[in-house]
Formats: structure tokens, sequence, C-alpha cells
């Protein structure tokens, strides 16, 4: 018993002095020695484009020139369907894009539920015409929804 209680101390202390031990490390490296050439993301030349989606027009681009953007605002979808369960949801919203071709489909989560929504109606006059449109399509649960929208707007500039 007292050899086991003698080896066991031993072999603590020797576990305790080995992790005092710290291995030397190789400093030798040193990034600013490689000239990469600049990110993109770390000059600011992207950063307009990805967070806005537009690319910004050169200078001969932006005189006399128009274009559209995109604006949000408060408008008016139809809500197909609404479900918790996201394998049905993917389904509708598969069928809804099949459905509804000429229009703007999009699967909204907001925990916890999956939502399908149509359109982007300016009026609500556009909004009732494609709810009868997805009613007699047989989307029993489709009504109306205040949400906000994108748009196209015409920006001129000179």
């Amino acid at each position: 018993m007292k050899y086991y209680f003698l080896i066991s101390i031993l072999v603590l202390f020797n576990l305790l002095m080995a992790q005092n031990q710290i291995p030397p490390q190789d400093e030798s490296f040193d990034p600013l020695q490689l000239h990469e050439p600049s990110l993109p993301f770390l000059d600011g030349s992207m950063i307009y484009e990805i967070i806005t989606d537009i690319k910004e027009p050169g200078e001969k681009e932006a005189q006399n020139s128009d274009t559209l953007r995109v604006v949000k605002k408060m408008g008016y979808k139809v809500q197909l369907f609404s479900t918790t369960d996201f394998f049905k949801a993917d389904t509708i919203y598969l069928k809804a894009v099949n459905d509804f071709i000429d229009q703007d489909v999009v699967k909204d989560f907001n925990s916890p539920y999956y939502k399908i929504r149509l359109g982007n109606c300016i009026t609500r006059e556009e909004a009732e015409a494609l709810l009868n449109r997805a009613l007699a399509l047989r989307y029993r649960d489709a009504w109306i929804i205040r949400t906000p929208i994108k748009t196209e707007e015409r920006f001129i500039s000179y």
C-alpha cells in the first residue's frame, strides 16, 4: 500500500513538472514582407457594391444618364402561407415560384414561422387582383399584408 502511494505521488509530481516546460515558438514569419496586393475590401472600393448591391457608376457613366434604383417603401404583399415546418414552406415556395412566374416570391423567416409572400404592390387594388389570382390557384390561406416592398425608381442625373 505504501508503494502505491509513493508511486502515485511521484507520477503526479512528474506530471506537474512537465507542465512548466514551454516549447520554443518560431517567430520568424513577418506578414509585411509578403507584398500582397491590397484587398478591395480594405481600400473601400467594394464596400458600396456589397452593401447596396449596386455598382457605383464611373464618372463617364454618371453624367447625363438615367438609371433605375431599387427603393424600399411601404406597400402590399399577398401572404400565401405561414407554417413552422421548413419543408412544407419550401414546397409551397417552389410551387408559388412556378405559379407566379411574373411576380416576386419570397420566403421570410420570422421565428418560428416561415412565411411565403408574393408581389410588390404599390396600391391596394394591385394586391387585391393578386389575391384573387392566388385564391383561384387554390391558395386558401392567402391574404393581403401591408409591409415594406422593393420598387424601382428612375433616377436621372445630369
